[in-house]
């Protein structure tokens, strides 16, 4: 992991400590704590958000998407969302491992490119 992210995840972290210490201060009423895992998804999409704003590298970009995309289908699993439930969704995270192996290449290809042309 280069310094780049290093500092990334230490902000996105320290500002995680920091809402929940608001919150904490504020007496949020707190849902219990069974109830609470069922969100973490959220987590990793914030994670994937974070590497594409502003994207260093054309994989972080890939790999934001791609982690956006799994959180997105895990929590649409769990909650049953339009139907889908893990047995028969599963072909999804395929799909994405697929396109994440079509895409990242191109994207890569694509700006060096334009990195030339500069």
């Amino acid at each position: 992991m280069n310094k780049d992210m290093q500092g990334r995840n230490q902000l996105l972290w320290g500002l995680i400590v920091i809402a929940v210490g608001v919150l904490f201060l504020i007496d949020f009423d707190m849902p219990p704590i069974g109830q609470l895992w069922r969100y973490w998804p959220f987590l990793v999409m914030i994670f994937g958000a974070v590497k594409l704003i502003p994207p260093t590298a054309p994989k972080h970009v890939v790999d934001g998407l791609c982690q956006i995309a799994f959180a997105g289908w895990f929590y649409a699993s769990f909650e049953h969302l339009w139907g889908l439930t893990f047995n028969n969704s599963w072909p999804i995270l395929v799909i994405i491992a697929g396109i994440s192996m079509l895409v990242q290449p191109v994207v890569i290809k694509y700006t060096a490119k334009k990195e030339e042309n500069q």
